[in-house]
């Protein structure tokens, strides 16, 4: 595999006219092309802040990072980013809001509306073109949201919390849905969350941070067999001696 994004020594300190407080102290970490990587760690701990500074929505006050050989100085086209609520217009039917993104971008890198019905049926949500988001369930939600971050094309997709907002028994089912999407499609991933057992069967790295200012801690490598499910990863063997490793860490 080869590497598509590096953070080189990055710190962000946020400053005011009174005080300054360190979030993020030189991190450092590279991603494959194709890889799944969650960031997990403390409350505060700049997990959502590293995301914003990936898609270039947020400086760094220092360091570099580097997508796909370019050095990120602005809002990146390369970046999709899936926020912890979905965010569809509920005005507009599942169709017009996976459009979204072509059509403000004149379609430029973004998928054709070829591809995208494809997508909509690939992925259960054939029938379903004309319908409101109020009359999804919130698993079809969120794979209406991730439909829509891919018809940009990103190169990678950055995701906050994506299925905090799911009950217990359909964030498990959307957990196994969107890892089945991003993997289909070839996309590398970085998710942030809090919950290990997501991070553990969903991941091929798992990045520890510690507590403000926000530094790597540890980073494990998931080593599951690449054609399990997050859903079958739970049920491994190696699955509790994941979580023990993990929990300790985060002590």
């Amino acid at each position: 595999m080869n590497t598509l994004l590096e953070l080189k020594n990055i710190n962000l300190t946020y400053q005011t006219l009174k005080t300054e407080t360190e979030a993020i102290k030189d991190v450092s970490f590279s991603v494959e092309n194709g890889e799944f990587i969650s960031i997990v760690g403390p409350s505060g701990c700049g997990k959502t802040t590293i995301l914003s500074m990936i898609a270039g929505l947020l400086p760094p006050s220092s360091g570099q990072i580097v997508i796909d050989g370019e050095i990120v100085s602005k809002v990146s086209t390369n970046v999709g980013y899936m926020f912890q609520r979905d965010n569809l217009f509920e005005w507009l039917n599942v169709y017009q809001n996976v459009m979204i993104g072509p059509k403000i971008n004149h379609k430029k890198n973004c998928l054709s509306s070829d591809k995208l019905k494809s997508l909509l049926k690939k992925y259960g949500l054939s029938g379903f073109e004309k319908a409101r988001p109020s009359e999804l369930s919130g698993g079809m939600r969120q794979r209406v949201s991730l439909i829509r971050t891919l018809a940009l094309n990103p190169k990678i997709l950055l995701l906050d919390e994506p299925f905090s907002a799911l009950d217990y028994q359909t964030r498990l089912s959307v957990q196994n849905d969107i890892h089945q999407i991003i993997k289909s499609e070839h996309k590398t991933a970085i998710l942030v969350t809090h919950d290990i057992s997501e991070a553990i069967s969903m991941s091929d790295k798992i990045i520890v941070l510690t507590k403000r200012p926000g530094t790597i801690k540890k980073i494990i490598d998931i080593d599951f067999d690449k054609n399990l499910t997050p859903l079958e990863r739970r049920n491994n063997i190696l699955f509790n001696s994941y979580f023990k490793s993990l929990w300790e860490e985060l002590q």
